[in-house]
């Protein structure tokens, strides 16, 4: 899944307090300064599973979850531990159904400057969720990020949904229809807005609700629903997705990791992996048969989606491409930094593959249709196989400023 575009202070306040303790109080002479602790590795890895998804909705294919626990801001005790959180490289925040939540996770409500309560259109390629931003803790393998601001998917809270937000797309507020029981948006912004909406009201994004309707309002983007991986107090520049390879025939199921941080331990080095650096829109220049278009990475999509009029699409696959004969394909990318790659792989008659394997979850070569013609859609089938690095804008990682991927 992808949204528009798009740091806690957590770690300038650790390292402020780390520095207020190693200054010392006391005025003897010859006294030896305290020295600063170096911050400890924290487990960095949780796994990842590509199933038939959560119960509410069984029969996802190509979807990468991971479980985590929220907790109530500051409690270690007002906890609950989610599995099946789609894993969206496409999109950054915490996105959580509401009917999910345990009825004691009571969370306190995110408010604008002027003391009301704030709401959250989330825009997909393919449906729209609608709830309000809460505060919360969020914790996932060692990691920890605290207070950060998180989308509540239909909780009813504020019940009418502005047409700014809805238009003609379709409802995805329920774990039916969302195919998760949340969402985890790691992509390479900071926020999942940013700039243009702390300068301005734009309808889609967020709004203010003081009484039973809501209007589109500006939002700081320290108060806006971000990629909570910058609120680590370490591991904090990126992730790495690493999936195991499938056969033509796909898995009937796919365990694999998410790795936090980008050359900060020892097991999330870049290594030989190949760095493109990404637009100010996080994508790269692709070269697919002979046209050029904007590609983007997006582990949230179940396919690689770009428009190719010679290829037959599915009658019964909707979305999906369903050629007479399987096809090889290859694309060119090309980063910012002027890096260039091939890649090639395979599109298969999704109606057929289906059919054939009905218990696989995991297939390599499912293509379909773009949603927009001047654009591809790097998603799951190509995490299948390799290490994928996302680095957040603006930060180091291993040695390159992001945002970039690497693979």
């Amino acid at each position: 899944m992808r949204m528009t575009t798009r740091f806690s202070m957590y770690l300038l306040c650790l390292l402020s307090s780390l520095l207020l303790l190693a200054c010392g109080g006391g005025g003897g002479s010859g006294s030896s300064p305290t020295p600063t602790p170096t911050p400890q590795p924290v487990q960095n890895v949780q796994a990842i599973v590509i199933d038939s998804g959560p119960s509410a909705a069984s029969g996802s294919i190509n979807s990468p979850y991971v479980t985590l626990t929220v907790c109530q801001p500051g409690s270690t005790a007002q906890c609950q531990t989610i599995d099946h959180i789609l894993v969206d490289t496409g999109s950054s925040g915490l996105r959580i159904i509401s009917s999910v939540l345990a009825g004691n996770m009571t969370l306190p409500a995110v408010t604008n400057a002027s003391g009301n309560p704030l709401a959250e259109c989330a825009r997909f390629a393919d449906g729209y969720s609608w709830g309000s931003v809460k505060q919360a803790d969020l914790r996932i393998a060692g990691e920890v990020a605290s207070g950060i601001s998180v989308h509540i998917i239909g909780d009813n809270v504020f019940p009418s949904v502005p047409t700014g937000c809805s238009g003609s797309l379709v409802a995805e507020n329920t774990v039916a229809a969302f195919h998760a029981n949340g969402l985890l948006g790691i992509s390479s912004f900071l926020q999942d807005c940013g700039a243009a909406c702390a300068s301005q009201a734009l309808e889609g994004w967020y709004y203010t609700c003081p009484g039973a309707s809501c209007s589109a309002t500006t939002l700081a983007s320290a108060k806006q629903v971000g990629n909570p991986v910058a609120a680590f107090a370490q591991d904090n520049n990126g992730t790495v997705i690493q999936l195991p390879a499938v056969g033509d025939n796909g898995a009937a199921g796919v365990t694999g990791s998410l790795i936090f941080g980008i050359g900060t331990q020892t097991n999330n080095a870049l290594g030989s992996a190949s760095v493109y650096t990404l637009n100010s829109a996080g994508n790269l220049s692709a070269l697919y048969q002979g046209q050029v278009m904007q590609a983007f990475f997006d582990s949230g999509s179940n396919g690689l989606f770009f428009a190719d009029s010679t290829i037959p699409n599915c009658t019964r696959s909707k979305g999906f491409y369903c050629p007479l004969a399987t096809l090889s394909r290859s694309v060119t990318n090309t980063g910012l930094n002027g890096r260039s790659g091939s890649v090639n792989f395979n599109v298969v008659n999704a109606d057929s593959l289906f059919q054939s394997n009905p218990n696989n979850t995991a297939f390599n070569n499912l293509a379909g249709g773009a949603a927009f013609s001047s654009f591809f859609d790097w998603g799951l089938p190509f995490f299948l196989g390799r290490s994928v690095y996302t680095a957040l804008e603006g930060v180091s990682a291993g040695g390159t400023t992001g945002p970039y991927v690497a693979y």
